[in-house]
Parts: C-alpha cells; structure tokens; sequence
C-alpha cells in the first residue's frame, strides 16, 4: 500500500465521483462532487496522489 492518501477521480460532464482512501487503505469517503467542490477539496489536501478516470463523454 502506499505511504501516502490517495484521491481518485472519476470524471464525467457535471459530477465528479471522487474517493479518498487512507494511506492505511481505509475508506475515508466516496461521494459524488461538483466540479468547484472537487477543486477546493484538491486545493485544501496536503499533498497526494490523485488518479483519474474519464468517462466517454466528461470532455464535452
């Protein structure tokens, strides 16, 4: 597992799916985020790694 939390990113046209998983692998959340929302969660973590999955169509 990794020393570090990590945020993952499900990107789609209005919601982001996003789960935050300890460095200890415990589930911290998983909830659905308005795209504003997801960038003051990134803005306000300490550092992280954050892995992206995009969806067919998040580019539209």
């Amino acid at each position: 597992m990794s020393k570090r939390t990590i945020i993952s990113l499900d990107l789609a046209k209005k919601v982001i799916q996003v789960c935050k998983v300890n460095k200890h692998g415990e589930l911290l959340f998983n909830k659905a985020m308005s795209p504003q929302k997801t960038k003051e969660l990134l803005a306000n973590s300490s550092p992280c790694i954050v892995a992206m999955e995009g969806c067919a169509s998040f580019h539209y």
